[in-house]
């Protein structure tokens, strides 16, 4: 399984996966499925609700519900204690750069993106620090 952000979830529905994305089971955390739903029902113009507009209704459902065999949404109990743990070490990061760091960590020391700005400073020092490879497939 690797953990992706909604750009990479939003192409993997559009069967646009870059290849170098390994063909393995995809992952999305908790905030980060919450940021798709925000944009899905409530467009606001930006870059998530363009990339979201190219999806089908039907795209939209799987979004909206998403099946474990094209999207698991990681369930985030078992990852709260050390993404708090991670946020307190690191200078009380938010909830999505502490729970993006946990779940990588979790799964496999690595995190894929589809959009390099979703990286951010901070999640890239927190990765490199804890061993987590980043990636970036565009």
């Amino acid at each position: 399984m690797i953990v992706v952000d909604e750009y990479l979830a939003i192409r993997s529905l559009l069967g646009d996966l870059p290849d170098e994305v390994p063909d393995e089971p995809l992952a999305l955390t908790a905030s980060a499925h919450w940021r798709l739903l925000q944009r899905v029902h409530a467009p606001s113009g930006g870059q998530l609700s363009q990339a979201l507009s190219k999806l089908s209704p039907g795209g939209r459902d799987v979004i909206r519900r998403p099946a474990p065999a094209l999207l698991e949404v990681l369930d985030p109990r078992p990852l709260l204690d050390e993404a708090a743990q991670i946020a307190a070490r690191y200078g009380n990061t938010g909830l999505l750069i502490a729970e993006m760091a946990t779940a990588g960590l979790t799964h496999g020391r690595q995190l894929w993106f589809g959009n390099p700005r979703n990286i951010g400073v901070r999640l890239g020092e927190i990765a490199d620090d804890l061993g987590i490879a980043i990636h970036v497939a565009t």
